[in-house]
């Protein structure tokens, strides 16, 4: 049945923000970037995904139910709806959106938008390849794929980390993930 929907009250460095996430499982602080990062869906199931600033603002929220991306830019709220939209990150270093597309069975398409909204490139993800989840490393905008047996190396490890160059969306397969 899931999680019963409750308040959330986060205390943020003696701040208490206090805000209705529903069925929300899971919240951590990014530190880094000055913000709380909130799951939540039913049955534990990430649904929707939401950054809150430390004075209580959304800066950055995900619904892939409805495929809602939306984010604050220079106080001014963003929008877009993605069609089949399966992740979302936002890269604050780099000034990017990154949404992960459903494009076929197994297939994705990459979209990375400008903080104003505008679409700065449309990437297909490579062969053989299924989305697993967006991610950062050395402050750089990473996807994780699984490669199945086809990519698998020696000990059957399947997850790749490829980055992202943000500017135009190329991908490179780098490393195993774990």
């Amino acid at each position: 049945m899931g999680q019963p929907e409750t308040d959330s009250k986060l205390d943020i460095y003696g701040t208490v923000i206090k805000n209705n996430y529903e069925h929300a499982y899971f919240a951590t602080i990014n530190e880094n970037e000055d913000y709380v990062f909130v799951e939540a869906g039913e049955n534990y199931e990430q649904e929707r995904v939401y950054y809150i600033s430390f004075d209580g603002d959304q800066i950055f929220s995900f619904d892939k139910l409805t495929g809602n991306v939306s984010w604050l830019n220079r106080n001014k709220q963003i929008q877009i709806k993605c069609k089949n939209a399966i992740g979302a990150h936002r890269y604050s270093e780099h000034n990017i959106i990154i949404v992960v597309n459903q494009n076929g069975i197994s297939a994705t398409k990459l979209n990375g938008y400008a903080l104003d909204g505008t679409l700065l490139f449309e990437k297909d993800s490579s062969d053989g390849f299924d989305f697993v989840y967006l991610t950062t490393f050395r402050s750089s905008p990473y996807i994780v794929y699984d490669g199945g047996k086809a990519n698998a190396d020696s000990f059957g490890r399947s997850w790749w980390n490829f980055s992202i160059d943000p500017r135009s969306g190329k991908l490179n397969k780098e490393h195993l993930a774990y």
